[in-house]
């Protein structure tokens, strides 16, 4: 991901000195970057700290015997990734069958990469840990938490669980 694209360009508009103090605001104890994205109109964040980056979607090549929620692998410069389809993750209505795929955001979960089909991709939101509001019940063991920002709730959620991470390995264990 290039510098640009995290938002690391507005650094260049300021003075030296405010632009020191915004990078060391950004870089403190309670403040941290998430990739705003859409779902079923929603929105939703991942920490920017394991995106690795955002592709145009291409073609999806399916695998038999995979779990529900992999649509298939894609190649990205010669490495196979796994695709993993959001909705299906969050167990939200799937896409209208016209509906095509248009995001994949590539996160990097324990070193390996793993492609999250979003509906849409915002921005690069930095957001104040003091304001995130955890969870409790049967959702709190899959969001890291809820804030309310400018443009409405934000779900902000764990890019190992999207990756489906957990499950996968309670499935191989069973399978063992």
């Amino acid at each position: 991901m290039d510098l640009e694209q995290t938002g690391f360009d507005s650094f260049t508009s300021l003075g030296e000195d405010d632009a020191l103090d915004d990078l060391n605001e950004r870089v403190s104890g309670n403040r941290n970057e998430w990739l705003r994205f859409v779902v079923n109109r929603q929105d939703y964040g991942v920490s920017v700290l394991q995106v690795q980056e955002i592709l145009c979607a291409g073609d999806i090549t399916p695998v038999s015997g995979a779990p529900h929620f992999v649509l298939g692998v894609i190649n990205v410069r010669g490495n196979i990734v796994t695709v993993v389809d959001a909705r299906r993750r969050l167990r939200l209505p799937p896409r209208a069958a016209d509906d095509s795929i248009g995001w994949i955001v590539i996160l990097d979960v324990d070193d390996q990469h793993v492609g999250l089909v979003v509906d849409e991709v915002l921005e690069v939101q930095v957001l104040n840990n003091d304001n995130v509001e955890n969870l409790h019940g049967d959702m709190a063991f899959e969001v890291e938490g809820v804030i309310e920002t400018e443009a409405g709730m934000m779900i902000l959620v764990d890019a190992r669980m999207m990756a489906g991470m957990n499950e996968v390995a309670g499935e191989q264990g069973a399978a063992a």
